[in-house]
């Protein structure tokens, strides 16, 4: 009797001190997120209504994606993408402060299994992510694989902000590639047999002037689409996997992992119509949650090939 009233005390005893350590993180997570929501009421209020920002881009993009959307649905759709953005703004550094217990929360992986069994049979990884839900959570993904985890950076010019973002998008461990040069030091990587690498592609970019040469039809338009993600999978045989990402709750996303098996890497623009018919799908599903702000669309150029042109 008195060694299980003293295993019960010891248990109890433990409980405590489990709890009492646990509590400043609790609070201070409780804090952040508490202070996070009230600047997000406070930014959208000043994006919607103050600044009006970009508001003819956004209502442009949302008219001629759905068409047959009354404008009262369309008025909508705005003001649930204004308040999407005022989160967007703020979850990098909600991310950053965060304690690693909240960040679990606010970036569950549905499926990492996925990457570590392309892991285990040494393959290399591009994961095509896009601007859809959140893509700056991606960067804890070193936290949830043995991969070295890459992606492309665009350096700013004023210093602090650039040391700033850097900061901001490597501190979990992700490895960033300066833009320019960025095609020739992926391909490198992706060609390594010693150790395999993951490269994430924000693929749903508008191509750099000159560059839109191939367009396919994407939400109801003929839009320009860069291929460097599919070239890079076509020379380095490397897997290719679609994150999908969903919203579940304020600044809490899930993400899954999607093989690309299906595409024929011989025919052209394959990998890209089958990449941008997985966004599609979830743009459809809830339109709030794509980068309406862009303004993606633009006269599409006298050379323009369409995917339908290629054999």
């Amino acid at each position: 009797m008195k060694s299980i009233i003293n295993r019960l005390l010891r248990s109890t005893w433990q409980t405590v001190v489990q709890l009492l350590t646990q509590l400043p993180v609790t609070l201070f997570s409780k804090a952040l997120l508490c202070l996070t929501i009230i600047l997000s009421a406070i930014l959208y209020f000043l994006l919607r209504f103050v600044l009006r920002y970009r508001k003819a881009v956004i209502q442009k993009n949302l008219i001629s994606s759905f068409p047959a959307k009354s404008a009262g649905e369309i008025h909508k759709l705005m003001s649930a993408y204004y308040r999407h953005m005022s989160d967007l703004l703020l979850e990098p550094f909600l991310f950053y402060l965060a304690p690693g217990t909240l960040r679990k929360r606010l970036a569950n992986y549905i499926n990492p299994e996925v990457l570590q069994l392309l892991y285990k049979d040494r393959r290399s990884v591009i994961a095509f992510a896009s601007h859809y839900g959140n893509w700056e959570y991606l960067i804890n993904l070193p936290e949830v694989t043995d991969y070295p985890v890459y992606t492309a950076y665009s350096p700013i010019k004023s210093r602090p902000l650039d040391s700033l973002m850097i900061r901001l998008r490597s501190f979990l461990g992700v490895r960033l590639i300066p833009k320019k040069g960025f095609y020739r030091q992926a391909l490198v990587l992706l060609r390594q047999t010693a150790i395999p690498n993951l490269l994430v592609v924000i693929a749903d970019q508008r191509p750099a002037p000159g560059n839109d040469k191939f367009h396919i039809s994407f939400l109801e338009q003929e839009t320009a689409v860069q291929t460097g993600g599919e070239r890079m999978a076509v020379l380095s045989h490397a897997a290719i996997v679609y994150v999908e990402s969903r919203k579940k709750s304020q600044f809490s996303y899930e993400f899954t992992f999607r093989l690309m098996e299906n595409p024929d890497r011989s025919t052209p623009l394959s990998i890209t119509k089958t990449y941008y018919h997985f966004l599609e799908k979830s743009i459809k599903c809830t339109p709030t949650y794509w980068l309406w702000s862009h303004n993606r669309w633009r006269i599409p150029s006298a050379n323009a090939i369409h995917a339908s042109q290629i054999t």
